[in-house]
């Protein structure tokens, strides 16, 4: 959808909460997401060794935000593109810069990655180009591409709490990212819902569900031990924490 369209003549309170400061914000919360492992991130370049940074997760939001940007750009909508083009570039860049101090085995796995992220998304995109010519059914193919890929970056946060279960210590998960989580989760599902956008209002139910859980199980198994972890999400649409490679899946 244009940005006219976002914005329309008649457009009343209820309009300009849900469907325009409701995804500002969202924008904003997403950003910050992003940016959250970006001081561990910074603390390895220096350091020249991950320590327990788990890199993974940064592929995944690389992936995350490039199928949304596909999603946001055949749909025409201008809050999806602004949330998550930032996480691109801010997940290539801390992709790279991790890459190196990685060994080898986890180097291996993000190769693999990124070169099956990237043959899904050229491959939706240059099919798209070529042999759909509908833009709604292309919108469509490219939310289904999107929320696939949200599926498995929504692994994370889930083998987080099955940590939290095996050692009745919610240590691996971070109270304030969780909140923000939630709180991304519910701004984006108001938009979807005003938008009438199943594939942005479905995925951030579950998200926002996921956070509300995590937030439990801090207050249910409070944390034994400290554990040096980051943290992220999506701004399309997703939860994301950063479990240490110790427990990583």
């Amino acid at each position: 959808m244009s940005m006219r369209r976002l914005l329309g003549d008649d457009t009343d309170m209820e309009d300009l909460v849900l469907k325009h400061i409701a995804p500002g914000m969202g924008c904003v919360v997403a950003f910050l997401m992003f940016l959250s492992p970006l001081k561990t991130v910074l603390q390895a370049r220096a350091n020249k060794h991950l320590g327990d940074l788990n890199p993974l997760p940064l592929v995944a939001i690389i992936a995350n935000c490039a199928g949304w940007l596909l999603y946001g750009s055949i749909a025409r909508d201008p809050y999806v593109i602004l949330a998550n083009e930032p996480g691109l570039l801010l997940g290539i860049f801390m992709t790279v810069s991790c890459y190196g101090f990685a060994d080898i085995k986890v180097r291996d796995v993000m190769l693999r990655l990124l070169l099956l992220s990237a043959a899904l998304l050229s491959g939706v995109g240059a099919c798209l180009a070529l042999f759909v010519e509908d833009e709604e059914r292309a919108a469509d193919v490219a939310g289904y591409t999107a929320v696939l890929i949200l599926l498995c970056y929504y692994a994370a946060p889930l083998s987080c709490l099955a940590e939290v279960l095996r050692s009745r210590s919610s240590a691996s998960l971070l109270p304030p990212t969780c909140a923000m989580n939630t709180v991304n989760g519910l701004l984006w599902l108001a938009y979807g819902l005003a938008v009438h956008d199943s594939f942005i209002s479905v995925p951030n139910a579950i998200g926002a569900a996921l956070g509300v859980v995590q937030l439990l199980f801090i207050w249910i198994y409070p944390a034994k031990r400290s554990l040096t972890a980051g943290g992220g999400s999506s701004g399309g649409g997703g939860v994301l924490q950063f479990p240490s490679r110790k427990h990583a899946v």
